[in-house]
């Protein structure tokens, strides 16, 4: 199944902000037959954003714009209408239920569904709340899960592109990131298995690395140092960077993701029971077999040492 952005109605969760927002403008932008669905929990941010993508568009083609965007699904179908928006808490069964009834309705069940949605809350174990480990599964992965299922219970939905957004992290998990790794860990997971029985979807995982976004920039308040030092000089490249070269991947026919070439070395090195999908696959295990053998025991050996030695040196300044 070829990744297209013309000539579809595509599903975009976490479509206020990020990748999302990035998607929305990319496929109203660069597609004329393809109808938009950006859902969020803040109808507030879901209107701000669809009006931003209609007034850059409209200034970018200096031409009469197509009109009021605003347009909740809730209201009657007007044909000319290419962008949409709908609240919804997706970490909620029934809410999703609700939106895709909705979207049965008014026809619009998706051919495509980008499951942006989801954030981070960079600190250590310790210092996290109880809401902010329960908000980490719910943003991170019941979000997904919920799209992901009515789709597949979607009586129309004979062929799909679903697009799950998990995370570096799932391949890579390290501390300061145990209210996200998991929840991410668990996507790729459920990629795996929805790859096997969904054989009629075709089924890709993004796997970005640090671009530049408004949580992003929320979540370097709370990054430990630990975290930030383990990342290493992980420049944040520009969202609309990142949503291209995601494109251009899907496009080539690469079901695994990457933004940048860390991801894809961290993958090799992912030894599993999990199929590969990527570019350049058995140069990938290649790669990673003797990253195992001749890299990874030696940098496993002095990262632990690293972080051992840093929480030594904190605990001890706390204590004086």
């Amino acid at each position: 199944m070829k990744f297209t952005l013309e000539d579809q109605v595509v599903l975009i969760t976490g479509g206020s902000q990020g990748l999302g927002k990035e998607f929305a403008k990319k496929y109203y932008n660069e597609a004329e037959n393809t109808k938009i669905i950006i859902v969020s929990r803040s109808e507030a941010r879901l209107l701000d954003t669809c009006n931003e993508i209609r007034i850059e568009a409209h200034l970018r083609r200096e031409t009469t714009d197509e009109g009021q965007v605003q347009h909740k699904l809730a209201a009657p179908l007007d044909l000319e209408q290419r962008l949409f928006y709908y609240p919804c808490d997706l970490s909620c069964y029934e809410s999703v239920e609700c939106l895709f009834n909705a979207l049965r309705d008014l026809d619009l069940l998706p051919t495509q569904t980008l499951c942006c949605a989801g954030g981070a809350v960079p600190k250590l174990f310790r210092g996290l709340s109880g809401h902010e480990l329960n908000l980490g599964m719910d943003i991170n992965y019941k979000t997904t899960l919920n799209v992901a299922h009515q789709i597949a219970l979607a009586e129309q939905t004979k062929e799909h592109h679903l697009i799950i957004f998990s995370s570096a992290t799932a391949l890579y998990p390290f501390v300061g990131y145990s209210q996200y790794a998991p929840a991410k860990a668990a996507i790729k997971s459920l990629v795996a298995i929805l790859r096997q029985e969904l054989t009629n979807f075709r089924i890709s995982c993004v796997y970005p690395g640090n671009f530049e976004s408004e949580g992003f920039t929320v979540e370097q308040l709370t990054k430990p140092e630990i975290t930030k030092l383990i990342e290493g000089p992980s420049d944040a490249i520009p969202c609309k960077q990142a949503c291209d070269i995601i494109a251009k991947s899907l496009a080539r026919g690469d079901d695994d993701v990457f933004t940048d070439f860390v991801g894809w070395m961290i993958m090799g090195m992912d030894l599993g029971l999990t199929a590969k999908k990527s570019r350049f696959v058995p140069l990938q295990w290649i790669f990673g077999v003797l990253s195992n053998i001749l890299v990874v025991p030696f940098y496993m050996v002095g990262c632990s040492w690293y972080v051992r030695k840093w929480f030594r040196e904190n605990d001890g300044k706390k204590a004086n």
